[in-house]
């Protein structure tokens, strides 16, 4: 027996791996920028660091799952947005208390992670609104030459 895989989970298994991928190079940057600023004078980086920039990615990725695939109110969709931008701030805040990257109660190194958390969510939401806006333009593109072409039939 064959499992075929929807064209929606298909979409969905893209956009979070598009996600995973765009989160995993933000977050090497912000690493790389924070460590520069807070350690000018250069700091030795375990390689478990790398493990937990990938872990924290993935995890972070998962949080496009607050947002439904299917037409919401948008009231429901900024509260959607707002709620996906607290998880990401509660996860990336908790890493790094737990992995010990930074100490919560400097509040310059806290207010340089909360500005790195929100520089990235911007850029990746912006580059999934472009993609569901092409997406959104194509598919309407179709409806109206399929819409021209059934007049013609007729």
């Amino acid at each position: 027996m064959r499992a075929y895989i929807t064209e929606g989970v298909k979409k969905r298994m893209m956009e979070l791996l598009l996600t995973f991928c765009m989160v995993t190079t933000g977050s090497v940057l912000v690493c790389a920028v924070y460590n520069k600023v807070f350690w000018p004078q250069g700091t030795f980086l375990e390689s478990d660091i790398l493990w937990q920039l990938l872990a924290l990615a993935l995890v972070c990725s998962l949080g496009n799952f607050i947002h439904p695939y299917r037409e919401i109110s948008r009231r429901r969709a900024v509260v959607n947005k707002v709620l996906h931008y607290l998880y990401i701030n509660v996860v990336v805040i908790g890493s790094g208390y737990l992995f010990a990257w930074m100490d919560i109660g400097n509040l310059f190194m806290l207010a340089v992670m909360l500005f790195g958390i929100l520089a990235v969510f911007a850029a990746v939401s912006f580059v999934i609104w472009r993609l569901h806006a092409r997406e959104s333009e194509n598919l309407n593109r179709k409806l109206r030459e399929y819409q021209k072409t059934g007049e013609r039939a007729v």
